[in-house]
């Protein structure tokens, strides 16, 4: 498996429209889209890992070269999105400048990557695990619950497709 065949697989289904008819929980029947970024730039890269000193995980790194973030089964104001280099990077100096909130409530390690706009989740990469070569290094916030995924991005993303964006995590 690999992330550059993920989102071809994916872009194939998707056609022309970038559009996708998908049954969610409760037989719910909809059509989505999914929106990619253009790629990141090695320049882009190399800055990310100079200003934060965080380590990106060899296949989340494979996917930003693919593209720089991106909607996923996007339907009206609920999606999850995958953040772009600079995303990340505004999410890093809010950490760094918001004493109260970020520092209570998230680890000086994590950053955060995405998000699922319509649940107010949040999808984090812990760089200690990345910098020990730990393939587990994915979390996953709700309010008041903070979840340990067992799994890489790479595994995460291929699984969140065939699951139609469903957070399938929590079933």
């Amino acid at each position: 498996m690999s992330i550059e065949l993920i989102l071809s697989s994916l872009n194939k289904r998707l056609g022309k429209e970038k559009t996708i008819t998908i049954q969610r929980e409760n037989g719910e029947i909809i059509n989505v889209t999914c929106d990619w970024n253009n790629p990141v730039t090695d320049q882009e890269l190399k800055e990310f890992s100079l200003k934060t000193s965080h380590i990106l995980p060899k296949d989340f790194y494979a996917f930003l070269k693919l593209c720089n973030g991106g909607k996923l089964f996007s339907e009206g104001m609920d999606y999850f999105e995958l953040f772009n280099i600079k995303e990340m990077l505004n999410y890093l100096n809010e950490y760094d400048t918001d004493i109260n909130y970020y520092k209570s409530a998230y680890d000086k390690s994590w950053y955060m990557i995405g998000y699922y706009k319509g649940y107010g989740d949040y999808l984090f990469i812990d760089s200690e695990k990345v910098a020990n070569c730990e393939d587990d290094y994915l979390i996953y916030v709700q309010v008041g619950d903070i979840q340990r995924l067992s799994m890489n991005f790479e595994t995460w993303l291929d699984r969140f497709i065939v699951a139609q964006g469903a957070r399938y995590w929590l079933w």
